[in-house]
C-alpha cells in the first residue's frame, strides 16, 4: 500500500538548461520512512524515459522503487509528462489553487518551486513541492498520524536525455 501511495506521488508526480520530456531522462528520489519508535527505512525512486511511440503517441517509463531492501519495477505507457508548459501553468496559478512559492533546496540544486499541502481522507498530511524538472516532482513529505510515520524523498539526481523530444529536433 505504501509503495503505491509513493509510486502516485511521483507519477503525478530553477530552471533547466535542456528540453523534457525527451528519451534517456532519468530521475531518482531519495529519502526515508521514519516511525515514532525511532526507526527508519530507506526510500529510493528512479523513473526513466525508455521511448517515445510515434505511432501511438506515447511515452514508455520504467520506474523503480526501493523500501529497504524491497524494489519494485513497473513499466507504463503515458500520452502526456510533466512538460516546462504544465509547470509554467501551474507556477502561474499555485497560489490561486492554494499553493504557495518558494524556493526549496534539494541535493540537486535550489529550485522555484510550488508547495501544496492536502489532507487526505484517511488523514495523512501531504506536502508536494513541483517544479521546472522532468517528472515535476522535487520534493513530498507524508504524515501519517493514523501510522505514526513521516515519510520524506527529494529529488537526488537528473540525467537528461540525448534524445531531442519530439517535434522540438
Amino acid at each position: 500500500m505504501f509503495s503505491k501511495v509513493i509510486a502516485a506521488a511521483v507519477l503525478l508526480s530553477s530552471s533547466f538548461a535542456f528540453a523534457y520530456p525527451t528519451v534517456g531522462d532519468k530521475v531518482s528520489w531519495k529519502g526515508a520512512e521514519d516511525k515514532l519508535d525511532g526507526t527508519s527505512t530507506p526510500l529510493m525512486a528512479t523513473k526513466e524515459v525508455t521511448k517515445w511511440d510515434m505511432g501511438t503517441h506515447k511515452w514508455t517509463v520504467k520506474f523503480d522503487m526501493t523500501k529497504g531492501d524491497q524494489t519494485t519495477t513497473e513499466e507504463y505507457m503515458a500520452s502526456c509528462l510533466w512538460n516546462p508548459d504544465e509547470w509554467a501553468m501551474l507556477m502561474a496559478n499555485c497560489v490561486e489553487k492554494g499553493g504557495t512559492m518558494e524556493d526549496v533546496t534539494v541535493t540537486t540544486g535550489t529550485y522555484n518551486a510550488c508547495r501544496m499541502t492536502v489532507t487526505a481522507d484517511d488523514g495523512r498530511v501531504i506536502k508536494t513541492w513541483m517544479g521546472d524538472v522532468p517528472f515535476g516532482l522535487i520534493k513530498k513529505e507524508i504524515t501519517n498520524v493514523t501510522e505514526g510515520t513521516k515519510t520524506h524523498m527529494e529529488l537526488e539526481t537528473i540525467t537528461p536525455g540525448p534524445t531531442p523530444a519530439p517535434g522540438l529536433e
